[in-house]
């Protein structure tokens, strides 16, 4: 099967690359003095741009023989001679595999399966209706080789001096669950402070959570959404996540700390309006709905109207494919309160294969094209992960990112137009269910052309930056 999921892989390659290539088969880059005249048509490019897959996207565990019958448990004859069972040493058997034995004691060296985390605890819990409520905290430091205050470009991670509270999360709802059959409702609203509630503010209108800000600090309600399902139909009405690309802005939903280019600059964070998902189908499932452009929240600007949709292909457990879009009339206000209408069409494929049982590659291709001031602005990149899953409590990643900021209207408007690279290691170390430590190391680069004082890193003096972070994020 899994030679099978390599010859699928292979012959996506091309059609993943296809909007890259695209993206350049424009004329040359526009100097930068003509990007900053449309530098504006993202309204906050720079600051802001933004289900689920599995925490952290990584291989499952490895699969292990079964365990040989415990002798401490009392067979049929022994219960008719009234023998009891001998206590069992719950410790010894906490967390292990039948291959491993024990956890305790033993060569644990020698069985890399071998992990206790114990039961995740929750504060909250679930109610028996389905109601539960939850978060987690993300507390970490993000510095460069540079000493500089700010990481440059790097969306989320750009303060460069200190441990920050990036997330303080809070969230409470039910999930819909027919299991195919009958009717459910759902709804959410979730509730994030720290560093990265700015960029998770919306931002297109002049309302709703826009101003809650503290200094580098700032609160946002990302998600207020209600859903409805019938069978395999689910209808989902409000705020909610956008389900385009592979990177979350919620950071038990990502392997790494930082985040990519092509996430934070040509991605949305959020949609308002509604979506529709169908999973009647044997290896499909289907999205389509109607939203008011991007992270506008409640506050619509102008007259936008985009559709967002795609589909899912799963033929079995070790591979997926998704198409996700957004296009349409998306109108923009511009610094100074003016309503700019364009159209734009942005896409995402994103593709999951578990290579062997421990072994998990993700490739991503991204294309954002839109209507400019002067002339239309378009974007592109391609995204590569590689995870190695050691343990239950020891994963190991890679990430290669290449982004195409042909007009230097998204990642450093107006200042630098061109390739920008970001090559990430990381861990994730997890010593208890309800915690994930993730350092990494990351090294960012960047080639094409910009204005004098306009390079990415260093204060705009350098053109690469060396950088190591970490975080802890604990869920409650």
């Amino acid at each position: 099967m899994r030679i099978a999921n390599w010859a699928i892989g292979v012959a996506l390659i091309g059609s993943l690359t296809a909007g890259t290539a695209r993206a350049q088969s424009y004329p040359g880059q526009q100097a930068a003095e003509q990007a900053y005249g449309y530098a504006e048509v993202d309204g906050t490019s720079g600051s802001a741009s933004a289900v689920e897959q599995a925490a952290y996207g990584y291989a499952e565990a490895l699969d292990e023989p079964a365990a040989p019958p415990n002798p401490s448990v009392a067979s049929p004859s022994d219960a008719a001679s009234g023998l009891q069972p001998a206590p069992q040493d719950n410790w010894a058997d906490y967390g292990s595999s039948g291959a491993c034995g024990s956890c305790v004691g033993g060569d644990y060296g020698a069985c890399t399966t071998c992990c206790p985390l114990g039961e995740p605890l929750r504060i909250f819990g679930k109610h028996s209706s389905g109601i539960e409520a939850g978060g987690w905290v993300s507390v970490g430091g993000h510095g460069n080789e540079n000493q500089a205050t700010l990481n440059g470009p790097l969306g989320f991670n750009n303060l460069g001096d200190g441990v920050n509270v990036h997330q303080l999360w809070f969230y409470a709802g039910k999930e819909v669950n027919t299991e195919g059959c009958g009717w459910d409702w759902g709804a959410r609203v979730d509730y994030v402070f720290g560093v990265d509630g700015p960029d998770t503010q919306a931002v297109r209108g002049t309302g709703w959570d826009l101003e809650w800000d503290s200094g580098d600090y700032g609160s946002a309600i990302p998600q207020a959404y209600a859903e409805i399902g019938i069978d395999y139909l689910t209808v989902k009405a409000g705020y909610f996540f956008t389900p385009i690309g592979y990177e979350r802005v919620q950071a038990p939903k990502n392997f790494f700390y930082s985040h990519s280019y092509t996430q934070y600059y040509i991605e949305p964070f959020t949609h308002t309006g509604a979506l529709a998902t169908y999973d009647g189908f044997e290896d499909f499932t289907f999205y389509g709905g109607w939203t008011a452009g991007w992270d506008t929240a409640f506050e619509r600007t102008g007259d936008s109207n985009m559709f967002l949709g795609g589909i899912k292909y799963s033929p079995n457990d070790d591979l997926s494919v998704t198409y996700m879009t957004s296009a349409g009339t998306m109108d923009n206000l511009t610094a100074a309160g003016q309503i700019r209408t364009g159209e734009a069409y942005m896409h995402s494929i994103v593709m999951e294969m578990h290579m062997t049982d421990r072994i998990e590659w993700v490739i991503q291709s991204d294309f954002h094209h839109r209507d400019g001031r002067q002339h239309n602005v378009c974007a592109a990149g391609v995204n590569q992960y590689v995870f190695y899953k050691v343990n239950d409590c020891w994963s190991i990643g890679g990430r290669f990112e290449w982004l195409y900021d042909r007009d230097g209207a998204f990642v450093c408007p107006g200042l630098a137009s061109g390739n920008f690279y970001n090559l990430t290691g990381g861990v994730n170390w997890k010593p208890h269910a309800n915690i994930v430590v993730r350092p990494e190391v990351r090294y960012d680069w960047f080639a094409g052309t910009y204005n004098p004082g306009g390079l990415p890193f260093d204060n705009a003096t350098e053109d690469d930056q060396f950088s190591l972070g970490f975080d802890v994020i604990i869920t409650y």
